[in-house]
């Protein structure tokens, strides 16, 4: 019925911060570079440079590339929940939640986050209200960590 209402925010706000950082050129030494056992220069794929921040705290590429992987996995402006919704018959909402890995807190809400959006459903859609048809929580076994789920369906009321 409609796509899951989580959405991307901060993996590109990173990106973008990532980007500005390196382009500091004005602010980023060069530090000597590997080479190979004849002292030739070799090339490596993460440049050997330090962006100085101030005089005693200073980032590596490595640094701001490990971060970066880590925003991006936990994503701490991403909402807690992702909820999906599909149609489970004639006036009949299948609501489905997941919660993400990597949380703090918010283990009680998904019987509210359920009825909340069980509610808004039915004002939009000029209903006098709903019944819960079934409900169920639980945890499903994911790699690499096992994530809260929560499902049911309502029944719109005329």
């Amino acid at each position: 019925m409609g796509p899951p209402f989580r959405k991307t925010t901060g993996a590109t706000a990173v990106a973008g911060l990532f980007a500005l950082l390196l382009g500091a050129c004005s602010v980023v030494t060069r530090t000597p570079g590997a080479a190979d056992a004849a002292g030739n220069p070799v090339s490596t794929l993460i440049p050997n440079q330090t962006l100085n921040l101030t005089r005693t705290v200073s980032l590596t590429p490595e640094t701001l590339l490990l971060g970066t992987a880590l925003f991006w996995a936990v994503d701490p402006l991403a909402p807690n929940w992702q909820l999906q919704r599909a149609p489970a018959g004639p006036d009949r909402v299948r609501i489905s939640l997941r919660k993400k890995r990597f949380t703090s807190g918010g283990e009680g809400e998904a019987g509210q986050l359920f009825s909340r959006h069980a509610e808004q459903l039915a004002r939009e859609g000029g209903y006098s209200g709903f019944t819960v048809m079934e409900y169920t929580e639980g945890i499903e076994s994911t790699l690499p960590l096992a994530q809260r789920v929560a499902q049911g369906v309502i029944r719109f009321d005329r």
